[in-house]
């Protein structure tokens, strides 16, 4: 079989001596895979050979893929081709076409004349995939053979070349700058041909760069070449043309907006085929009227409506991906209303290569291209495999399933999955890794993500509130209550306290207003207050109830004179007088009513005192309860200064033990992964350092309700760690901390460290595939003064800082749907230590021996406040009061003052 077909290229001698294809691009002048539900076909660059994979695509207990071999250089494929509706399963054929090269090894003719064919390769098999697949038998490619194989040998080399096959494979449409044809293998009149003059309007000269057919009529698009002296060289142009004699119905030209970038290009070189200004063109299988042209040079897709029963084109919306090139590389339908455009990102000198997605559209209606993709592949769901490159160049569909194609002829197919299933791409625990092409795998949708349509796209998130465990595969996500944490892709309903901080910082008390203590005892001997509580401990408070009793005495005396006999009433008045007399400090013993003053001066210089023992007891102030002898019961005797200090600066004798304490202090990182599905098996924590990556052993590691928890000792405090999740689950939230033991050396105290610090989104956001937090630990001294002796106390812990982004840390929805090829989630923390301190000194504000003399000048100020009153009340006011009570009462005058009639009765 293959020396006839060798024989029949070596019969037609118009072959061209100057056509050498570069036989490793498999970009060059054509698709070189073509696909539907019944086979799909590569033509290997090399010329060599085409691999056929047989449907079902997903059956993976027998190969149902087989190679076609043949040993012909000058047999050079432009491009392989399917009909999308071809269902025939026994005999299935595919289209290829191409040019005869020369090759002098061979001795074939040099003359400078055109040997394009194109020809179907049919499988003569009598046995259906079917009863390869019940037997269990590997299928094999020796019963395809070449059939009908026609040459054009009238035409020089055509660089511009591209054939369409009729949607049920009846026919194939090929056309060229200077012919078309159409090739019937099945009919009695193989090839019609037409020459390019007869078919393209106004003689022009147009270069067809894509196709594709329906039932009825092709379109084509490429460029019709301008004058060269023009400065555009040439202009994109679309043909509608009929099927049946291949006469252009309709035309549309592009013409740039004016000031656009696009309106610069001058389109120099596109008379030599270059992967620069390649077009694509696909016809909606389900509706013929709806075509997809992509023109990646201008960075544009193109959205076309077929009407009047197929005689006009009209383009319904475009869609520009701004200023770059690449977007629309390749096109093509999967439903009627799901659209993937392939997008090359490249420099606007193609000089260098950015990246290669494959923008997916569920909801493509009939005018308007959406702004944004519904979804994009490769994502983290939908990796690109580790055999395939990351350069993709052509994308073709089944038309439901998606094959794609690398620059190094890797292809991978995914095919469309049901409702809460999606077309998992990740085969890295696959026997048939290595296998070509490379098929996706039926996956339910992960925790967090739901589908509820049929196609090749992942599983989205579930809206924030809601959520998926991921037990059964879910078309539609669980309301969560109001009161949980339900984040974008939530897998469980969690209580809401789980993310609660634990923070071991707080502000150092500030020093009271009142920091002297005569100000301090006398605010609190002379005040009342408002409350019960300040009435019962005031000073004040109870001199008056003394005052009150003295009152009630005075008015007994009084009383005296009415009830009782005068012998009887001055013996009485006597004896009270006496007593009193004998309790005057004020007066030195002289003025009874002295007396009186005396024991309210007792009485407020004990509580003076009794405040003072207790007021220097209230030290140091985290040791002390509540000042209940106070009405400020937060009344402590400390005073506070708190300061930075620079590590740079030596530390004194006595601070060194303390920062010796915090220096070898251990560190135990603790991480916990909220609202996620992810295992202890998946988990992995590494020390990274300039020169290398160290694996750490874990601590301990739990998945429980959802949160994985895990632990790592840290060999030293500045560290960086990545913590990796080698999983696609989601993750809700995060919390980080560190814990340390306590320890004692004297009077200097480590403190235990024990804090954890949580990381959510309130607004629908989902954590990221990767996130980074700095840690700063400040050392953290706090001093204790003695009240007595010289000897501080020292107390340490660290305080940690976290620098980080909300906004980087976690991601939208459409960032996540727009993520590429990310297979984990990776976590760093960057632990170090500031280059500075905090120095907290707590001192007393009195010491006892101050108290001691400061409250017992108190005392005395009060005696001597009340001696001078009586002193001014005995030299100045009673004179005045009996001068003015004679003068002005005279029959008052043998009145007697209660201390006159007293001394009286002394003498």
């Amino acid at each position: 079989m293959y020396l006839l077909f060798l024989i029949i290229l070596l019969h037609d001698s118009k072959v061209i001596a100057t056509f050498s294809p570069d036989t490793s691009d498999y970009n060059a002048y054509g698709p070189k895979i073509a696909a539907n539900d019944v086979l799909f076909v590569e033509a290997y660059s090399n010329g060599k050979k085409f691999v056929v994979q047989f449907a079902p695509y997903n059956y993976t207990f027998d190969s149902l893929q087989c190679s076609i071999n043949y040993d012909d250089t000058t047999h050079y494929v432009y491009s392989v081709g399917v009909g999308q509706k071809q269902t025939t399963t026994l005999n299935p054929y595919f289209y290829f076409a191409g040019e005869v090269v020369s090759d002098n090894s061979q001795g074939t003719d040099t003359s400078g004349n055109n040997g394009t064919f194109i020809g179907i390769w049919i499988n003569q098999d009598s046995k259906t995939v079917q009863q390869y697949l019940l037997r269990r038998q590997s299928i094999s490619c020796d019963y395809f053979e070449v059939d009908h194989l026609e040459f054009i040998s009238s035409y020089e080399h055509q660089e511009f070349f591209v054939i369409a096959v009729e949607p049920y494979g009846q026919y194939a449409i090929g056309l060229a700058t200077e012919f078309g044809f159409i090739y019937r293998p099945f009919s009695s009149t193989t090839m019609t041909t037409k020459v390019g003059t007869d078919i393209w309007p106004n003689n022009s000269t147009f270069n067809p760069c894509a196709a594709d057919a329906s039932e009825t009529f092709t379109i084509v698009a490429g460029f019709i070449e301008s004058s060269a002296r023009s400065r555009v060289r040439a202009t994109p142009t679309v043909y509608l043309i009929w099927n049946t004699n291949l006469t252009v119905l309709s035309t549309w030209s592009y013409s740039a907006t004016n000031n656009s970038w696009q309106s610069r290009l001058t389109y120099s070189s596109v008379n030599t085929w270059s992967s620069q200004y390649t077009m694509s063109v696909k016809i909606n299988s389900n509706d013929s009227t709806r075509v997809l042209i992509g023109m990646p040079f201008l960075n544009t897709v193109f959205l076309f409506v077929v009407s009047n029963n197929g005689t006009n084109l009209t383009l319904a919306s475009y869609f520009e991906n701004g200023q770059s090139v690449g977007y629309g590389t390749s096109v093509t339908w999967l439903t009627s209303s799901q659209a993937a455009i392939l997008v090359s990102t490249y420099s606007l000198n193609y000089l260098t290569w950015y990246s290669s997605k494959i923008y997916l559209y569920t909801s493509l209606n009939d005018t308007i291209v959406p702004s944004s993709p519904s979804a994009v592949i490769p994502n983290a769901q939908q990796p690109l495999p580790s055999t395939i490159n990351s350069k993709l160049i052509r994308i073709v569909s089944t038309p439901a399933s998606l094959a794609i194609l690398d620059t190094e002829g890797g292809v991978v197919l995914i095919l469309a999955e049901a409702s809460g299933y999606y077309a998992s791409t990740d085969i890295s625990n696959s026997p048939v890794a290595a296998a070509m092409p490379v098929v996706s795998h039926s996956t339910k949708c992960i925790g967090g993500t739901y589908k509820s349509d049929t196609g090749i796209h992942s599983c989205i998130l579930c809206p924030s509130g809601s959520r998926n465990p991921g037990i059964i595969a879910s078309i539609s996500c669980i309301t969560c209550s109001s009161s949980s944490f339900c984040p974008l892709g939530a897998i469980y309903e969690m209580n809401s306290t789980l993310l609660t901080s634990i923070s071991q910082a707080y502000a150092y008390p500030r020093s009271p207003e009142m920091d002297v203590f005569e100000d301090i005892l006398l605010n609190n001997m002379f005040s009342l207050g408002s409350t019960g509580h300040c009435l019962v401990v005031s000073p004040v408070f109870w001199t008056l109830i003394l005052l009150a009793i003295f009152l009630i005495l005075l008015l007994v005396m009084a009383s005296l004179y009415w009830w009782f006999p005068p012998e009887k009433r001055d013996r009485l008045l006597t004896i009270i007088k006496n007593i009193f007399q004998r309790t005057d400090l004020v007066g030195e013993g002289e003025l009874w009513i002295g007396g009186l003053a005396s024991i309210a001066i007792v009485l407020i210089t004990a509580m003076a005192y009794a405040f003072a023992i207790l007021y220097m007891n209230q030290y140091p102030s985290e040791k002390v309860g509540a000042s209940t002898f106070a009405c400020d019961t937060t009344i402590r005797n400390a005073k506070f200064q708190t300061s930075l200090q620079a590590l740079a600066v030596p530390v004194s004798d006595e601070e060194q033990p303390m920062f010796d304490l915090l220096n070898e202090q251990n560190f135990t990182l603790y991480l916990d992964f909220i609202n996620t599905l992810s295992s202890c098996m998946s988990l992995s924590i590494s020390e990274v350092t300039d020169s290398s990556t160290i694996s750490m052993n874990l601590l301990s590691c739990s998945n429980l309700n959802g949160t994985l928890s895990a632990t790592v000792f840290l060999p030293q405090h500045d560290i960086k760690v990545t913590a990796t999740l080698n999983d696609i689950q989601l993750v809700g939230g995060i919390r980080v901390g560190l814990s340390g033991p306590s320890s004692i050396n004297g009077s200097d105290i480590l403190k235990e460290l024990n804090f954890r610090q949580s990381f959510y989104s309130q607004s629908p956001r989902t954590f990221a595939q990767a996130a980074a937090i700095d840690i700063a630990l400040t050392k953290v001294v706090n001093e204790t003064e003695p009240l007595s002796g010289s000897d501080s106390e020292f107390g340490g812990i660290w305080y940690p800082t976290f620098t980080y982004s909300l906004n980087e840390m976690f991601i939208t929805a459409d960032t996540y749907a727009m993520s590429t090829n990310l297979t984990s989630t990776t976590l760093t923390i960057d632990i170090s230590e500031t280059s500075y301190y905090i120095k907290n000194v707590q001192s007393p504000i009195a010491k006892q021996p101050e108290i001691i003399f400061r409250t017992l000048l108190f005392s005395f100020l009060c005696l001597e406040i009340c001696a001078m009153t009586f002193l001014i009340c005995k030299l100045l006011l009673i004179p005045i009061y009996r001068k003015v009570t004679s003068c002005c009462f005279p029959h008052c005058i043998n009145s007697v003052e209660p201390e006159y009639e007293m001394k009286s009765n002394h003498h």
